[in-house]
């Protein structure tokens, strides 16, 4: 794909990029089509209480399939984590690949009395060729729909907190519901 950049004296250029697709799913069911398909998100619209065990992130996923000659896709998830009824938050998350935990995505959240809402953005880039990895992500091939997603656990029942939702907006404290955004860039 070349795309037309201009520069400092005006003058334009052509600039090459490779991005085979890419898109943006805000989780309130609203479907995208593009190039390899029609993809349709979760609507989500409550909070979701952590457990001591891994559950899947309400929002987090996609089955999807690249177009043909994708090299790459780089998924990214961005979700709101907030305390529930303590001052303490400490939760896991990693991301799945057909319900395999990539380990090379564990990652461990922690924060002590903040009554705000803390954004958490994933980015990962799984690699297609190869021989397949369950640290990397990287896929032999990927020719049919795979289901991407994160789960979630708090560290345990000392340790509450929740995602997608948020309070203490303009001056008060009512509780809304961010939604959480996949964004899915196929490079080739």
């Amino acid at each position: 794909m070349a795309l037309t950049q201009i520069t400092g004296d005006g003058l334009a250029t052509s600039v090459v990029s490779n991005i085979k697709e890419q898109f943006v799913l805000v989780a309130n069911g609203e479907s995208i089509t593009v190039g390899s398909g029609t993809y349709t998100p979760t609507n989500v619209t409550a909070a979701q209480l952590l457990t001591d065990s891994h559950v899947v992130i309400n929002g987090s996923s996609l089955a999807y399939t690249p177009p043909s000659g994708t090299t790459d896709v780089i998924y990214e998830f961005s979700f709101t984590f907030q305390i529930y009824d303590t001052i303490n938050q400490l939760m896991h998350y990693v991301m799945r690949i057909d319900g395999t935990q990539i380990t090379g995505t564990k990652n461990t959240f922690s924060n002590y009395a903040t009554y705000g809402n803390n954004v958490i953005d994933f980015k990962w880039r799984i690699p297609i060729g190869g021989s397949a990895s369950t640290s990397t992500g990287r896929v032999a091939s990927w020719a049919s729909a795979k289901t991407i997603d994160m789960t979630i656990r708090r560290y345990n029942s000392t340790y509450t907190g929740q995602i997608h939702r948020a309070s203490y907006w303009d001056g008060g404290g009512p509780a809304f519901f961010p939604q959480p955004i996949i964004k899915i860039t196929a490079l080739g």
